[in-house]
């Protein structure tokens, strides 16, 4: 994840290598700003020919680093029609991802690719419309909802199978205390728009309730009912999601960690909730559990009323909805488009992705293991993991290094963070053992795959629920395109679909994989010490282990990043949500710095690199790399969205804000102060 913080103090004094405004006694030249646009830059070499190809050497990179960075990519890569957003790290190279994976199953004759081609049989799938529901919406029709044990099993029945998802949300945790244990989470769920906010606030509310009733209606259609019914039906649902939402914490409530652990256990959650739990966990596979952590106590104790409340007809057109939507992508074309069109409304995205890339990624999701030895051997070969463990190794020692320098930690609190770091544990690449999907047995009809692929899933994960936490499992495929660290566990995951160009590659320049990867790195690290990581300490235990002092100033600083963050604007009138973001925009800030401050160490230990780049510096192509690895474009729609509910900040933010923070990028790029990317007034936490 990644994130910022800031302060009304300038940028803590801290550095390994003779870098202006980070070091005493180091010259920095003055920049003319009026020649900025005329420097020219060449490469013989592909790799920084590419690199140049993506840039706009028209924009001053002191005014705006990102455009500077990335305006030729954004310029010749116009939105593709299937995305609502797509960038050169994320979208380019998870599309390249994807053609592995797609060559792995044409030629798989196992479970993926049995999987895979059942998924492909359009003309299957299309002729079997919505039959495939037949037998759960039988099980709703024969419902005697006022009998509310019968209505909890049948939920947690569809739950197990089809991953229904109404009511509430459950599911595996790891206990904050405790964090060698498996426990389970009842959690705060039920509504099919994106947050509560899209209920509750007025003005979004006028503007998404309307579309998001006609989409019920339309998807209520294909499981028979008229249009009269279906709109009346509509309006049932939206108005029962609205009580849902009413007990529902906006996201950025929900990140604290001490204010969504609370361990009821069952006989808390059925004292407190009175509701039929016991008949809920016998139908998901766990009649026994006991072990029951509540993220929203307000939402599990009002659950009772709102479902109470409710007529019989209103809760079979809940869980008919409900079944259709979480199972949608299983069925035919016209319900798959249909399903489409109102997540097109939320996010501006023009059409569905192909059929294959659809079909990889629902494989992905359900047996990538299978497909991640082969995407590893392909794609992660020779020297690459050690590579990788290196540069994580020394951006670590870079972290411990800041340590010292930063004035508001005191020695105890700084002795302890140095602890954590060495107990760390990185995952990079892939797996030392993979999943064999023992029990998982296949029919060769995808809807019926599909739901056995999510049965076998919801299985396993119930079953650890008492077991101690593997330390050696991975959640995620090899081959995804994304980072990770676990304050539960203390561990930081890379896993080999991430550490690919344009964020890594063992012949890359250093300069170049410091610059994206590193940063990423970095990242994550300082995910451990952020407003919500740093509430766990080594052994990943929720605790207080910092002074209270040092907690105090630690808001002072962070306070600074919360009011940056919101003062920029995603379009007008809509602002970045500092609170929400503050852990990602935390990291950002801690990636740059750490991943600099590694490279200029290796640097030092190795000498310089020769310049790939004819007129930039290989600091300066440091921070390019950082940037091309974020270069995106997207839909004003989406962008909109995604600042309602997403702790990230916008791509241009996260990496124009955390540079022009930070000394090294003034000097690699003599922005003097005043200008953009060199503020007066900067913030720094880590």
């Amino acid at each position: 994840m990644l994130l910022n913080l800031m302060s009304r103090q300038r940028v803590a004094v801290w550095s390994l290598l003779c870098v202006p405004l980070l070091a005493p006694g180091c010259k920095k030249e003055t920049r003319d700003p009026d020649t900025a646009s005329s420097v020219k830059l060449s490469s013989d070499d592909p790799i920084g020919q590419e690199v140049v190809a993506q840039m706009d050497l028209t924009t001053d990179p002191c005014v705006d680093f990102y455009q500077y960075a990335c305006g030729g990519w954004i310029a010749n890569n116009p939105l593709p029609e299937d995305k609502p957003r797509w960038g050169r790290g994320f979208g380019e190279l998870g599309d390249r991802n994807n053609e592995i994976l797609r060559e792995i199953l044409d030629a798989d004759t196992g479970r993926a690719g049995a999987l895979y081609k059942a998924c492909m049989d359009e003309p299957a799938i299309d002729a079997a419309g919505a039959t495939p529901l037949a037998p759960y919406l039988a099980k709703i029709e024969a419902l005697k909802v006022s009998d509310t044990e019968a209505l909890f099993e049948l939920v947690g029945e569809l739950d197990a199978s089809v991953g229904l998802g109404a009511f509430f949300d459950f599911g595996l945790s790891i206990d904050f205390e405790q964090p060698d244990l498996h426990i389970s989470d009842l959690g705060q769920g039920g509504t099919g728009l994106p947050g509560p906010s899209f209920y509750l606030d007025e003005a979004k509310a006028s503007r998404f309730l309307p579309a998001y009733e006609a989409h019920i209606a339309r998807m209520l259609a294909f499981v028979d009912y008229g249009p009269e019914d279906a709109a009346a039906a509509a309006k049932r649902i939206v108005a029962f999601e609205t009580e849902l939402a009413r007990l529902q914490k906006p996201p950025e409530q929900m990140r604290d960690p001490e204010t969504v652990y609370h361990r009821w256990d069952r006989k808390g959650v059925e004292d407190r909730s009175k509701l039929p739990w016991a008949a809920y966990l016998a139908a998901v596979g766990a009649p026994e559990l006991e072990l029951i952590n509540v993220s929203n106590p307000e939402f599990v104790e009002g659950l009772p009323a709102v479902i109470g409340a409710a007529d019989a007809a209103t809760i079979k057109d809940y869980l008919r909805f409900n079944l259709i939507r979480s199972t949608a992508n299983l069925l035919s074309a016209e319900i798959v488009e249909a399903n489409f069109q109102f997540a097109a409304a939320l996010t501006g995205q023009q059409q569905l992705q192909p059929r294959w890339e659809r079909c990889v990624g629902a494989v992905n999701s359900s047996v990538g293991d299978l497909l991640s030895q082969q995407f590893v051997e392909r794609s992660f070969a020779g020297d690459s993991r050690e590579i990788a463990v290196d540069m994580i190794e020394r951006v670590e020692a870079a972290f411990e290094a800041g340590l010292p320098a930063l004035a508001w930690m005191d020695d105890a609190t700084r002795e302890a963070a140095v602890g954590k770091i060495d107990k760390i544990e990185n995952k990079i690449g892939y797996p030392e053992k993979w999943r064999s999907y023992e029990g998982l047995e296949l029919s060769g009809a995808y809807f019926t795959d599909a739901v056995a692929a999510r049965a076998w899933a919801s299985a396993e994960q119930i079953a650890k629920v008492g077991q101690q936490v593997d330390e050696q499992e991975w959640r995620w495929p090899a081959s995804i395109v994304n980072a990770s660290y676990n304050p539960l566990q203390n561990v930081m995951n890379f896993p080999a679909g991430i550490l690919q160009p344009p964020f890594f590659h063992r012949d890359h320049p250093k300069a170049m994989n410091f610059g994206a990867m590193g940063m990423v790195m970095g990242h994550e690290l300082t995910h451990g010490f952020d407003d919500s990581g740093r509430k766990f300490d080594a052994d990943g235990v929720m605790r207080e282990w910092w002074a209270p002092e040092v907690a105090d100033s630690f808001e002072v600083q962070t306070q600074c990043v919360v009011e940056t963050y919101s003062a920029l604007e995603v379009q007008p009138g809509v602002h970045v949500k500092g609170e929400l973001t503050l852990g990602e925009n935390i990291a950002d800030f801690g990636g740059v710095k750490e991943a600099y401050i590694a490279y200029q160490a290796w640097v030092a230990e190795h000498g310089p690199e020769p310049e790939l780049i004819d007129g930039l510096s290989n600091e300066q192509l440091f921070f390019v790399a950082l940037a091309q690895s974020w270069c995106t474009v997207s839909t004003p729609e989406f962008d909109e969205l995604l600042v309602s509910v997403d702790p990230h900040s916008p791509p241009k933010f996260r990496i124009n804000v955390p540079a022009s923070h930070f000394p090294g990028f003034w000097d690699a790029f003599s922005c003097s102060e005043g200008t953009p990317m060199h503020p007066e007034q900067v913030c720094s936490v880590w």
